[in-house]
């Protein structure tokens, strides 16, 4: 049981209070004046008034989203989002590609080629010309 935040024990407490302080005979006499005064509270203008105003407070942020149109909104930043999304994968694919061709390219250039760089020669070239000069 759960009334007004109050717990089982904690409305037993105050049951128990309530009949020490008031006694058996008054404890019904004083229920029936806190449930008049409850009923002309609740029954007031204010009361009513204050009621409306926190139905309304509950109420402003739905007309706050409506007027701003603020699902539209959401709707069209999601949109946005998407497509800049798939635009960003191709920007990052396309700069991986390059990337890799890049390096791929300087991977080639320091590899040592089979030529000999011209000015010099090979031991063996060289011994066999002076084989040839004999």
């Amino acid at each position: 049981m759960n009334f007004l935040n109050l717990g089982l024990p904690e409305v037993i407490f105050i049951i128990l209070l309530a009949l020490i302080i008031f006694g058996p005979n008054n404890m019904v006499k004083s229920a029936k004046e806190v449930g008049g005064l409850l009923k002309k509270v609740t029954k007031s203008p204010y009361w009513q008034e204050v009621w409306a105003t926190k139905r309304e407070l509950d109420e402003l942020p739905k007309m706050l989203a409506k007027e701003a149109n603020f699902n539209e909104t959401i709707r069209d930043l999601d949109n946005t989002v998407k497509n800049s999304s798939g635009s960003a994968n191709t920007l990052v694919s396309e700069l991986l590609k390059e990337v890799n061709q890049s390096t791929q390219d300087k991977t080639k250039v320091n590899e040592p080629e089979n030529s000999i760089l011209p000015g010099t020669q090979d031991k063996k070239d060289s011994s066999k010309q002076d084989e040839t000069k004999k």
